[in-house]
Formats: C-alpha cells, structure tokens, sequence
C-alpha cells in the first residue's frame, strides 16, 4: 500500500490553485503509517491549507500513483513560480524539473499535435532561463539525469546535459532555446519505426538500418504536419546523425558541412547512449564512454568540441 502513493514537495504547489488530483498526508499512528486525504484534487488548495502545513514543519506531501501526469501537468502549467522559488532545494528543483519534462516529451512522442509541440517549447524556454539564472542547476540536473534508457528520458538527457554544456561554450540565450527544443524533439521520428526494430539486441540487418535512417526527416515531417512554428530546430533534428567524416546519415554530410548545433546533439546522443542502461547493453561509466567515443568512434564527433566537453564534464566532477 505505501508503494502506492508518490511523494512531492508543498513547495512545488501554490495557494490558491486547483491541484487536479488528490493530496494526501503520511501519517504515523503507533508505529505503522497511514495516508490520509488533505485536499481533493478538484477543490481549490487554499492559501490557509498551505500555511497550516508550513507552521507544522510539513513539506513533504503524496499524491497516488496513477496521478503522476496530472501532477506533473499541473507542474507544468506553474513551472516559473516554481523555477523561481526559492524555498525549494536546487537538487529537488532539478528533479521536479526532469521528471515533468520526461512526461511531456512522453505526452508529444505519443501525440505529437500542435497543443504538446507548443508545450514542449514552452518548456524549453522555462528551463533555459533556469540554467542561465541558476548557477547551481548546473550540477543538479547532470546530477539525475536518469541512467536506464527509454526514449523519453533519453531525450531528456540530451536536452539537459546538451543546453548545459552549450551555455558553457557561450551560445546566446535565443539559439539555446531553439536548440534546447530542438534536442527535446531530436528522435520524435522513431515514433513512427517499430519499437522491434528501436529496441532490438543484435545488430540490425540491412533493411533494418535503412528503416532507422529515415528518423530525422520523419520528425521533422511530423512537426511539420502539426503545423507548429518551429524553424531553427529542425536542422538539429534532421543532421543530429550526421558524422564529420561523412558516414552519416541522412544526407551524408561532413564536418564543415554540419550546424554547430547538430555536432553538439550527435556527441551527447552518443554519449547518452553509452551510459545508459539499455534491453542490449549495460550503461558505462562517464570516463569509459568518453574513452569509447575517443578510441572507436572519433570518426562521428568534432574533435575540437570533443575535448570542450569532456572538460566540461570535468569541472563537475565527472
């Protein structure tokens, strides 16, 4: 029964709003712990639930399991309040981050209509001014970013780890926005390819390969039929394959040849891939992929870019 129910912060909710799903308190009666409802998730979460709460030293609250998305939209829809409170820890910031962004971008993957694709850039902007206002969310999101692979937080961690390491080399506010959505949405294609050939363990027979080549141009081709607005990420979704030396796909593009933008996405989608838990392969530790990436596979990467990110990742310890 206690598996049942999700913890969350009392910072992340605010006075006065409608939760949409129903609040519980932990409660402790002669050792054993109990959930008890506080505030139905259809009634307003008045300011003087909040403050009583606050005066009780309580911070830590439930919701039920099944209302993780409703949770994490509601997040969603205040994220600015939350990103600027300051009440709340930067580590539990970052992870009240991450796991609303892994649900949107689950939202998207599975409808990817105008509605979520607007959300998704939303998003985007919100948690760049939060990497370029927060210089400690730096270090607390690489700190959760997750280390099992599925294509939601995959795309999450690129997004992340991606924005992180383009501030850090001095992209203007503007481009890592458009680039930060762009990463969000760099695999939105592989929706459409079987998930028996996305999550098979051998190598993938000829046809296959063929068939995984065409994701880039089929996200793009979905954002398009959506009929959002976006422009400057499509290039990083179409070349975020691309290698310097040509051996890429889907245009075969080298080097020179390659946005800037896209070079960073094809490091850390690789990175990423790497050092995380996948149905085929055990995740690695940071060193030991940057090692694989170094010995066997600095045919794919700007090795300029390269040596910026591992010093990057260097300075937080990595």
């Amino acid at each position: 029964m206690m598996s049942s129910y999700l913890p969350v912060t009392l910072s992340s909710i605010q006075a006065d709003t409608i939760i949409g799903c129903d609040i519980y308190l932990l409660v402790h009666d002669n050792g054993k712990g109990h959930y008890v409802l506080y505030c139905k998730g259809d009634t307003v979460f008045e300011n003087g639930k909040r403050e009583m709460l606050v005066r009780k030293n309580i911070d830590r609250l439930f919701i039920g399991e099944n209302d993780r998305k409703k949770y994490s939209k509601y997040v969603e829809l205040n994220l600015q309040n939350i990103l600027y409170n300051k009440n709340i820890r930067p580590n539990e910031r970052s992870q009240i981050i991450y796991s609303t962004a892994t649900n949107l971008i689950q939202d998207v993957f599975e409808y990817p209509v105008l509605r979520n694709i607007e959300r998704s850039k939303a998003f985007a902007y919100n948690m760049i001014d939060y990497i370029i206002r927060d210089e400690k969310a730096a270090y607390s999101l690489l700190k959760i970013t997750s280390h099992d692979y599925y294509i939601y937080t995959h795309s999450v961690n690129v997004a992340a780890i991606g924005s992180l390491f383009a501030r850090n080399i001095g992209l203007n506010e503007k481009d890592l926005k458009s680039f930060c959505t762009g990463m969000l949405l760099h695999d939105l294609g592989k929706t459409r390819i079987s998930p028996d050939i996305i999550n098979k363990k051998g190598k993938l027979t000829k046809d296959e390969y063929e068939e995984v080549k065409v994701h880039p141009a089929m996200g793009v081709k979905i954002l398009k039929e959506a009929g959002n607005g976006l422009k400057d990420e499509y290039v990083i979704i179409l070349q975020h394959h691309e290698n310097c030396d040509g051996s890429g796909y889907p245009y075969g593009l080298k080097k020179e040849e390659i946005h800037a933008g896209a070079k960073i996405v094809r490091m850390i989608d690789t990175y990423d891939a790497l050092s995380t838990k996948r149905s085929y392969s055990n995740a690695l530790m940071p060193y030991d992929s940057l090692k694989k990436i170094k010995n066997e596979m600095r045919n794919i990467v700007d090795l300029n870019m390269f040596k910026r990110f591992i010093r990057f990742l260097g300075g937080y310890g990595w």
